[in-house]
């Protein structure tokens, strides 16, 4: 990015606020900790994260219709709120979680020491693209306002598609690029996805099929869901 383009938005999961006048150097630095979240920044940033993204973590969550006995995977967990959430929906199931940073695995560890110690969480530090689970182990997956930061998102998706059981479902949840404040520009770090754009990944990546949902989310910026059923 050129100098002159530095009075845009800064490139992150949408957290509302603006960055103007930043310089590259600083804005690439809060998209990096958007990304892997560490110290103390990573903290503060991991607790606006769990109060910010509430409504569109519970909407996502209902469009799963959860079972009791269902197995879970979440994909870039943050704090762990939707971790704890999915745990409440699941009482005879199981939930995993794999995120990228070490802070965020601390912080979601502790949210849900409990259920951990009753071996209906496991959370994991990892990368989506790597998911160290076997075939066919979880009948739902989700993933919420990540998708931005996954440097192969085809070959996580895959991924994702290959630890569903038959007929499982994937929720993604982003802000398209038409309602980024940029104009959906991105960045090296973070990039930015239409609606289409992610139905297409799904079906490459071995999805039977894929559609997008939205949903009444009271928020300033407008999120969609893209649903992809093995």
């Amino acid at each position: 990015m050129r100098e002159d383009q530095c009075n845009r938005v800064s490139c992150k999961i949408p957290e509302r606020a603006l960055y103007v006048n930043i310089p590259k150097v600083f804005e690439d630095y809060i998209d990096g900790q958007y990304r892997r979240p560490t110290g103390i920044v990573g903290r503060i940033i991991a607790n606006r994260m769990a109060r910010q993204h509430q409504p569109e973590n519970a909407w996502t969550v209902s469009l799963l219709r959860i079972q009791p006995a269902d197995h879970i995977l979440e994909i870039g967990f943050g704090p762990g709120t939707t971790i704890q959430r999915l745990a409440s929906l699941a009482p005879e199931g199981f939930v995993a979680g794999i995120d990228y940073s070490p802070t965020m695995v601390n912080l979601a560890y502790k949210r849900n020491i409990q259920a951990i110690k009753e071996s209906r969480v496991d959370l994991r530090h990892g990368e989506a693209m790597k998911l160290p689970f076997a075939n066919q182990s979880f009948d739902k997956a989700i993933s919420i306002h990540t998708l931005y930061f996954w440097q192969e998102p085809l070959r996580a998706l895959a991924e994702v598609q290959r630890v569903l059981k038959p007929g499982g479902m994937l929720a993604l949840t982003i802000l398209p690029g038409e309602k980024w404040p940029n104009g959906g520009n991105g960045t090296a770090l973070c990039h930015v996805y239409s609606g289409n754009d992610v139905v297409n990944l799904l079906v490459d990546a071995g999805f039977s099929s894929a559609h997008i949902e939205t949903g009444s989310v009271p928020e300033q910026f407008s999120e969609i869901a893209v649903i992809g059923v093995k």
